[in-house]
C-alpha cells in the first residue's frame, strides 16, 4: 500500500469518527531529523475533546506536498510544523526544507493552522513531570533532573524546568556549544530563581543522584545501564527521545523498579487544539471595535484607545471590563461622568 492509500485509510478512520462524536477533524503533519526506514511514518489517530486528529510526520518537501494534495478539504484543518529539522537534500548550502511554506502553498479546502512540534514536546514532559511530582511539597522545585541532549527540545525543556526550580544538569558533546547556550538559559531565566542549569559532556555525572532522568536524543540509545544504576531511589526515566535506553539500562530499571515512561504529546495536542479553536473564535467572532449606544466599544485584545468601552464580545457584549486608559489598562479612578456612562452601558446590556 502507498502513502497516499495509507493516507486515505487514515483520513477515513478520522472523518468518520469525529462525524460520529459531532467533533472537528484534522490532520497533522510534521517533520523530524528522526528518519524512519519506512520513508515516513503516520502517528495514532487521538480522538481529543473537540478534534479527531490523525498525522505523519515526513521527511522531505516532496512528501509533504505528496500527503498534503490528498488531505486537503476532506479534513476540517490541516495542521503543519513550523520548525525546520529536515535538511534540503537538493541544497548545496544545507538549509532547511520548508515543510511549512510547501504545505501552505496546496491547502485551500481546509483551515490552516501552524504549530511547533518541539514545543509540544517539551508541554508534554514539563505537563508529566508536574503530575508525577504533584505529591511533593515543592512540587519540581528542587529536584535534580537530568536531560541527556542539549539540542533545541533539551534545551528548551531545560529552561521550562529550571523556572520551576529544578536543578537541571544538561548535558551534549560540543561542550562549547553546551556552555553557550546553559550561559543563556541561566541568564534570561527569571531574576529570582536560584535553581540553575548545569552543563556537563559527562552523562554518568548528570544521572548521578537525578530523580529524573530525560533522554532526548533523537532515537539514540544513550542512556546506559551505570546511568540508571546512578539514580536515586525512587528515579524516574522519561524517554523523550524514543529509544534512548540500551537494553542493558532497560534492564537495570527493570531491576530497581524504576518506571520509565514514552513522550506522548496527547495532552498538549490536545491543550494546543483547544488554543487554537478559542483564538480562532476569539478572532472571528469576538474582536473588534464598533459604535454600540453611541459609544465606541472593542473587544476581544484590540488595544482600547482612551476613553473606549472594553466588552467581552464585539458582537454580542454582555459583560463591559471598563473604561480603556489609552496606553494598555484601565481608567481606576474614573470621573463622575465616567462611571455615569459605565452606569448606561452595563444597565443596557443587561437588559438585552
Amino acid at each position: 500500500m502507498n502513502n497516499s492509500d495509507k493516507t486515505n485509510d487514515l483520513l477515513r478512520s478520522i472523518v468518520k469518527l469525529a462525524s460520529s462524536e459531532k467533533k472537528k477533524s484534522g490532520f497533522l503533519i510534521g517533520n523530524t531529523t528522526k528518519i524512519d526506514k519506512e520513508g515516513l511514518f503516520f502517528t495514532p489517530l487521538r480522538n481529543t475533546s473537540h478534534m479527531v486528529i490523525g498525522g505523519v510526520i515526513v521527511f522531505s518537501e516532496n512528501q509533504a506536498i505528496e500527503i498534503t494534495e490528498v488531505v486537503d478539504g476532506k479534513v476540517d484543518y490541516v495542521l503543519v510544523d513550523a520548525e525546520k529539522k529536515v535538511a534540503d537534500v537538493n541544497s548545496i548550502s544545507g538549509e532547511s526544507s520548508n515543510i511549512e511554506r510547501a504545505v501552505r502553498e496546496i491547502v485551500i479546502k481546509s483551515k490552516l493552522w501552524v504549530y511547533k512540534g518541539n514545543d509540544l514536546s517539551v508541554e508534554a514532559v514539563d505537563t508529566l513531570l508536574g503530575y508525577l511530582f504533584k505529591d511533593s511539597l515543592k512540587g519540581i522545585g528542587g529536584k535534580r533532573i537530568a536531560i541527556i541532549g542539549g539540542g533545541n527540545f533539551g534545551s528548551k525543556l531545560a529552561l521550562k524546568l529550571v523556572e520551576r526550580a529544578a536543578n537541571v544538569f544538561l548535558t551534549r558533546r560540543d561542550k562549547g556549544k553546551l556552555k553557550t547556550i546553559v550561559d543563556a538559559i541561566n541568564l534570561i531565566k527569571p531574576r529570582y530563581t536560584y535553581a540553575k542549569v548545569n552543563c556537563t559532556k559527562d552523562n554518568l555525572l548528570a544521572a548521578n543522584k537525578a530523580e529524573a532522568l530525560i533522554g532526548t536524543t533523537n532515537g539514540k540509545a544513550i542512556i546506559t545501564q551505570e546511568m540508571v544504576q546512578s539514580l536515586a531511589k525512587n528515579a524516574i526515566i522519561i524517554d523523550a527521545g524514543k529509544g534512548t535506553l540500551t537494553l542493558e539500562a532497560l534492564k537495570i530499571a527493570a531491576k530497581r523498579s524504576i518506571p520509565i515512561y514514552r513522550l506522548d504529546i496527547t495532552a498538549a495536542l490536545a491543550g494546543m487544539i483547544e488554543t487554537q479553536l478559542t483564538m480562532e473564535e476569539n478572532i472571528e467572532k469576538k474582536m473588534g471595535r464598533r459604535e454600540f449606544q453611541s459609544e465606541s466599544i472593542v473587544a476581544g485584545g484590540i488595544f482600547g484607545r482612551e476613553d473606549e468601552f472594553v466588552v467581552d464580545n464585539i458582537t454580542n457584549p454582555k459583560l463591559v471590563y471598563g473604561i480603556a486608559n489609552g496606553i494598555g489598562d484601565f481608567i481606576r479612578d474614573l470621573s463622575p461622568n465616567q462611571i455615569e456612562r459605565l452606569k448606561k452601558m452595563e444597565e443596557y446590556i443587561s437588559n438585552h
